[in-house]
C-alpha cells in the first residue's frame, strides 16, 4: 500500500512539472513574438547613413553592434539593449 503512495505521489509530481514546464516555453514563446511584433510594427530603420546628417544632428547607436545606427530612439533589434543618442561632430 505504502509503495503504491510512493509511487502515485512520484508519477504525479512528474506531470506537474511537466505542465509547468510546458506554461514557462508557452509564455516565453508569446513574449518573443510580442517583442518581434512591436520591432516590426515601429517600421524603424536601422541602416542610417550618418554621413549625410548635418553636424549637431542627433542619430541613435547600440552600444554592443556599432552597425545597427537609427534616426529615432528605441531598441536595438539583434541584442534588445536601448540605443544611444549620438551628436554628430
Amino acid at each position: 500500500m505504502k509503495r503504491t503512495i510512493i509511487i502515485s505521489a512520484g508519477i504525479l509530481a512528474l506531470i506537474l512539472g511537466a505542465c509547468k514546464n510546458s506554461t514557462n516555453k508557452n509564455e516565453q514563446a508569446k513574449s518573443n513574438d510580442t517583442r518581434n511584433t512591436q520591432t516590426v510594427n515601429t517600421m524603424q530603420t536601422f541602416e542610417l547613413d550618418t554621413t549625410k546628417l548635418k553636424s549637431d544632428e542627433t542619430f541613435y547607436q547600440c552600444v554592443m553592434d556599432k552597425e545597427v545606427l537609427s534616426d529615432k530612439p528605441g531598441s536595438c533589434p539583434k541584442c534588445g539593449m536601448d540605443l544611444s543618442e549620438i551628436r554628430k561632430q
